[in-house]
């Protein structure tokens, strides 16, 4: 399990991080658990590269790699091989639309998102989970349902949305605030058909845009005075007493 401060939207995301983090709270935060979603498998850190990618000898000083981390990431998954291989990978949910609009736009991923009547929600597992086994889907899109959640009004912040229920692909702002739908297909799509779709819009959206430089990107928000309101502070309280750490004035 990875987290981001973008993705905190409750007090229990705080309180999640608090607990792994031994009361400390950063905005990252790194560990891979057990299937059952307590064990912890590794120790809790910064980054995927701080507690896998480097090797005990060096006590956390270099000698990181992705090849290491990739190493131990396979390691520990094969010890937990699931027992039906070709089982639909859950999908993903998010705690609202403008969530997932916003870690759509920092991961720089297309948003499939599904507005389904109520009678239809359940089935959306069984239907379309399978194809994002797919080699050229894992991993590629974030998903999120509109069912169950205030996103009533989700259409308000996109372009191309008729509002009705449907496949909505959304390519996010630079910001994650407002997007707009490039490619829509109605629920009777067969799951072959909305994988082709799926697969065909990526492609254009990967061809036409450049990868972001964090740096870059994130002295530009703060030019623009960008703002991502979430319930949790931002902040570190590095001292784990409870509250977000004062910042240091520069001297």
């Amino acid at each position: 399990m990875a987290v981001r401060l973008e993705t905190f939207e409750s007090k229990e995301h705080e309180k999640l991080i608090r607990e792994l983090m031994d009361g400390r709270f950063a905005n990252t935060a790194f560990c891979i658990l057990a299937p059952d979603g307590k064990e912890r498998l590794t120790r809790t850190g910064r980054s995927p590269s701080q507690i896998l990618g480097r090797d005990p000898e060096t006590r956390g000083r270099g000698n990181s790699s992705d090849e290491k981390i990739i190493a131990h990431m396979q390691g520990i998954a094969e010890d937990y091989r699931p027992e039906d291989a070709d089982g639909a990978p859950v999908l993903q949910d998010f705690h609202s639309f403008r969530q997932a609009l916003n870690v759509a736009a920092g991961d720089q991923r297309l948003l499939l998102y599904v507005v389904t009547e109520p009678q239809h929600a359940g089935a959306l597992q069984d239907r379309i989970g399978g194809i994002f086994n797919y080699d050229n889907l894992a991993g590629v899109f974030h998903v999120d349902q509109s069912q169950g959640k205030s996103d009533t009004v989700w259409e308000n912040d996109i372009s191309g949305s008729t509002g009705s229920p449907g496949y909505y692909l959304v390519e996010a702002d630079e910001f994650g605030q407002e997007g707009k739908v490039v490619a829509a297909f109605p629920l009777s799509t067969e799951p072959d058909a909305l994988q082709q779709g799926l697969t065909e819009a990526n492609a254009a959206y990967a061809a036409r845009v450049d990868r972001k430089v964090y740096s870059e990107h994130v002295e530009e928000g703060r030019k623009k005075d960008v703002f991502f309101e979430n319930e949790v502070p931002y902040g570190e309280d590095r001292d784990g007493d409870g509250k977000i750490d004062q910042r240091r004035g520069r001297g």
